[in-house]
């Protein structure tokens, strides 16, 4: 009986605060004259046509006060026959004109993904030189030139910059919201999963820069070129100019050095090549003892 009546309750509450917000409404638009418009009920995509929008409840017929009538309103859907949506269209406005174009005003060039000032530049890499193809468009790099020298002379190698944002790589560009991306050579975490879209493996690099350093990476030998992937965090520093000859001490050679982070090894964080294959210790220690003949 107590469940009855809280639910009773409950409804007359519904009831009563349903009839006093329609009295506020009523109210606020007495005296007001109302006009027939076309509103989106359902958000529209990019590119929907008229016809769809129309035929499928996307727009539907309305009453507003014509004070809010805008002076562009749609007032046929004869109007939208043969275009199609211009953007995005969300939920719960007016239909105006300009918001479904001709099909042939909506084709947006790949110019309009490049901001004022910049340009598109391409080079070309191979697997060792493009970090074993796991570059997806939006990861920055840094370009990094080796030349090597004659024989007894020095290699140089040098920044050439710090950071560079991939527009593309291939065909496949930059993903825009919503979207996510994975390169060709990386596996997802479970079999099974939802496919996404991935990035094709091509050595065809594709960076967003300004004028000027178009105009440097032009000039680079493009077989000198290798691209080295950074962090989100990463803080870019200028790095002076290496050269190494074959008399060098190289790097593993000097006790105070060791390895590429200091005698100490590997600071505490860094990912190990275990985390990044997804194997857990005991998978990692057996796939060794595999390796080497010991396992059962």
């Amino acid at each position: 009986m107590i469940l009855i009546a809280a639910i009773a309750v409950g409804a007359l509450a519904a009831f009563m605060i349903f009839n006093y917000v329609g009295g506020v409404e009523d109210k606020a638009n007495e005296g007001a004259e109302r006009v027939d418009v076309y509103v989106v009920r359902k958000d529209i995509p990019k590119g929907l046509p008229g016809e769809q929008a129309r035929d499928e409840g996307y727009i539907v017929q309305d009453k507003i006060p014509r004070e809010f009538l805008p002076a562009s309103a749609v007032q046929s859907l004869d109007q939208i026959d043969g275009q199609v949506a211009l953007n995005n269209l969300a939920a719960n406005q007016v239909l105006v004109a300009g918001m479904f174009v001709d099909p042939a005003q909506a084709q947006i060039g790949f110019s309009a993904r490049i901001p004022e000032s910049m340009v598109a530049i391409t080079v070309s890499v191979d697997q060792v030189r493009g970090v074993a193809g796991l570059l997806v468009p939006g990861d920055k790099v840094d370009l990094l030139v080796a030349e090597q020298g004659e024989e007894g002379e020095p290699t140089t190698s040098r920044y050439a910059y710090h950071g560079v944002e991939i527009l593309a790589i291939g065909q496949t560009a930059t993903p825009q919201p919503g979207e996510d991306i994975t390169a060709a050579g990386a596996e997802g975490e479970a079999a099974g999963a939802a496919a996404e879209p991935t990035v094709e493996s091509s050595g065809l690099i594709t960076f967003i820069v300004p004028v000027e350093a178009a105009q440097v990476i032009a000039a680079l030998d493009p077989a000198s070129i290798y691209l080295t992937l950074v962090g989100p965090d990463y803080d870019p520093e200028p790095v002076p100019a290496l050269e190494i000859t074959p008399a060098d001490t190289l790097p593993g050679e000097d006790g105070s050095q060791l390895t590429p982070y200091g005698p100490d090894g590997a600071p505490l964080g860094l990912v190990s090549a275990r985390d990044a294959l997804g194997l857990d210790v005991l998978d990692f220690e057996q796939d060794l003892l595999l390796r080497e003949g010991l396992a059962e």
